[in-house]
């Protein structure tokens, strides 16, 4: 007996299943669902054939119907895109939750049972089936009921249930401790400034000071003031920062989409040439890794530090002690909420994921030491990865262990340190032509299925590929810090031309590969020139940006990318980037169905842009939580190591200032004490200059 039409991938009849290897809930759930099918339609059939029927059993089992017109369908709109989905009715499978058990939206991995040109695509149909059915019962539900055209192989269901283990309740705990002080903090920082006019930087008792580390008073008023900055800070980085991160957030949300659920739609996403605006996303990594190497050397030699201090032994003690307890404390933390809660961000399109994000979580709990020792970029599988995008601070991490070569070569002699860079992008650039050919062997094995996974492994995460806008960085930097306070004029002609240079190197740089993206053959060594020197040249554009902009050479591109506005953005794009992989799913997750490509624009306007507001948001209370408050906690610590080195033998602090050391600002060393102001300059530290 037919039930309703275009119901033929799921049920053409009322099914008799012999229930073999299904939960025993499951069972009598499912057994009950059919049951109030029968009774739906036997009673249907009477009123329809002008019979007197009984109203209250068609009110009764309507929710069985209900159920099955949430299953997916085979003949939808959109079949010919080359759908991969067989989308049903999430809303409508919620809906009917409780009425008689509560249900299900779960989509299963379909195999056709007939050669195709497309029998190898990921086939997925939506189902609504009661919640005791788990991920391994409807597969086998399924093929019990005889379908001629697909073998259901696994199932993924949008609610799934997580076993709070002893990590969700430690975790759990530690957090309600921190935010119980944070408000404990902000509640007596409020009331000694509301009430006695005393701000928590005047603080002189110990305990009360690390107490009000982790005020949100205070903390968050540093992250989020806005105020003229003093000359020779580089204002302009804040803009970049800010615009860099949205661009990072729209990668990645188009690398979602190239899972979308219709194929035919994302063949047209190379053809048009502006979408090389978010294919070529990946350049914003070159351009924190230049932000980084700029703000590292900039910060070193703006001190104009003395011979003593560059042979201490405690300056580089204290070079890379700031660095790992400036970046790490919010880092793993987060990689410790990632770990508990990421499991909860359910839905949807979490399910048609096949719950990608909570294997990414498992690796985690396993792999995460990796991440603490800043070397989880080489993992050999990316099936293990922990937070897959905190390859990048790792990379940044080994590169900055490395640049003291290169500044004190800079230190020592402008040419010395100029051949030391020239010497790394020519080692860098041919350690790329090499491994691209290594690579392309690979991708040209046919028994070889993970090329992508290969190009991560042997290119994209290694710090030698990637160094190239580092060291031009270091450069930069070096140049900005030396003849940054003074007034050289440059002929308005000569400006404009080298803007226009800069804009068509850039230019260049995100579209010269448009052939390629369309199917033109390119080979090994022509896709290693254009990946080594898009990325140096693009570096070469920014840098000329920062620079003219420092320099006076900018106008109005100065005036709008140095406004003070942008200065919340750069403090936050550190902790904004370290949530906005997890803030990013958790908005796909939001609706109700999976994600469907149309263009570029729509996934900008409708996933990247408030995918990053949402970023920034959440690293506003991250930060205030645990960046800022780490940063004070350290800055304490430093001036104690500072005093103990000053009683044994190290460089005093006037022979070695505070500032050269730690990295924490660009003011006089007499300002030190001043918390509030030398916090306002951090984003200048060689630590914000992560923030990608």
């Amino acid at each position: 007996m037919p039930i309703i039409p275009n119901m033929d991938l799921i049920l053409s009849t009322i099914p008799h299943l012999n229930y073999t290897g299904v939960s025993a809930q499951c069972t009598k759930e499912t057994k009950l669902w059919l049951g109030s099918l029968k009774l739906f339609l036997a009673e249907s059939s009477i009123c329809m054939s002008g019979g007197k029927c009984n109203p209250r059993i068609l009110e009764e089992n309507l929710f069985a119907v209900q159920q099955l017109n949430s299953f997916g369908r085979l003949l939808q709109p959109g079949l010919l895109e080359l759908s991969t989905t067989f989308e049903g009715s999430f809303q409508e499978c919620e809906r009917i939750s409780g009425v008689k058990y509560d249900t299900n939206y779960c989509y299963m991995s379909l195999l056709p049972k007939f050669h195709n040109p497309f029998s190898s695509l990921p086939f997925r149909s939506a189902v609504c089936m009661p919640r005791s059915c788990k991920h391994h019962d409807l597969p086998i539900l399924y093929n019990q009921l005889g379908s001629k055209l697909f073998t259901a192989r696994v199932a993924f269901c949008a609610h799934q249930d997580v076993e709070k283990d002893s990590a969700f309740w430690g975790f759990t705990v530690f957090m309600i401790v921190i935010v119980s002080i944070a408000v404990l903090a902000t509640t007596v920082d409020f009331l000694r400034e509301s009430v006695y006019e005393k701000t928590s930087d005047q603080e002189k008792n110990i305990v009360l000071k690390i107490l009000l580390a982790f005020s949100f008073w205070t903390n968050a008023g540093q992250v989020l003031s806005v105020k003229e900055q003093k000359p020779g800070f580089i204002k302009s980085l804040d803009c970049i920062r800010a615009f860099s991160m949205s661009w990072v957030v729209a990668g990645h949300a188009l690398m979602y989409f190239l899972f979308s659920d219709a194929l035919l739609p994302l063949g047209s996403v190379s053809k048009h040439i502006w979408n090389h605006l978010f294919l070529q996303a990946v350049l914003s990594v070159d351009t924190f890794f230049l932000l980084s190497g700029i703000v590292v050397a900039y910060l070193f030699f703006k001190q104009r530090p003395k011979p003593a201090v560059i042979k201490s032994p405690l300056t580089w003690i204290l070079f890379y002690l700031h660095r790992y307890l400036r970046l790490t404390p919010p880092y793993m933390l987060f990689i410790g909420f990632f770990v508990v809660y990421s499991p909860y961000v359910q839905g949807p399109y979490n399910a048609w994921m096949w719950n990608a994000q909570n294997h990414e979580a498992n690796a985690c709990k396993s792999n995460w030491w990796r991440n603490l020792l800043y070397i989880n970029n080489y993992d050999l599988s990316q099936m293990t990865t922990c937070y897959g995008v905190s390859w990048y601070l790792a990379v940044d991490t080994q590169l900055y262990i490395l640049a003291p070569i290169v500044l004190i070569a800079l230190y020592f002699s402008f040419a010395a340190g100029a051949i030391t860079v020239v010497a790394g992008c020519v080692g860098s650039i041919i350690t790329t032509y090499i491994l691209y050919g290594v690579y392309d062997n690979m991708a040209a094995d046919s028994y070889h299925d993970d090329a992508s996974g290969e190009f991560t492994n042997v290119i994209y995460q290694r710090p030698w590929i990637r160094c190239t806008p580092y060291l031009l960085g270091l450069l930069t930097g070096h140049i900005i810090a030396t003849y940054g306070k003074r007034q050289i004029r440059l002929n308005w002609a000569i400006c404009v031309v080298c803007w226009l240079v800069a804009f068509g190197i850039g230019f260049a740089c995100l579209f010269s590969n448009y052939d390629y993206d369309n199917g033109s053959y390119w080979s090994p060594f022509a896709k290693a020139t254009f990946y080594n020197f898009s990325r140096l040249f693009w570096s070469i554009a920014v840098a000329w940006v920062i620079v003219a902009n420092h320099f006076g050479w900018g106008g109005p591109i100065n005036a709008f990318m140095s406004h003070p506005i942008w200065q919340p953005f750069g403090r936050l794009s550190y902790c904004a980037y370290i949530v906005h992989w997890m803030v990013l799913y958790y908005y796909l997750n939001v609706g109700d169905r999976p994600i469907h490509y149309f263009n570029t624009w729509q996934v900008y306007c409708y996933y990247a842009i408030p995918a990053t507001i949402l970023s920034y948001l959440a690293a506003f209370f991250w930060s205030c939580l645990f960046e800022v408050s780490t940063l004070k906690l350290e800055k304490m610590l430093i001036e104690a190591i500072l005093s103990i080195g000053s009683g044994s033998g190290f460089p005093s602090n006037n022979a070695t200032p505070k500032k050269s050391i730690s990295d924490e600002s660009s003011q006089p060393q007499n300002e030190v004490s001043k918390g509030h102001e030398s916090w306002e300059i951090e984003p200048e530290t060689d630590c914000s200059s992560l923030k990608l």
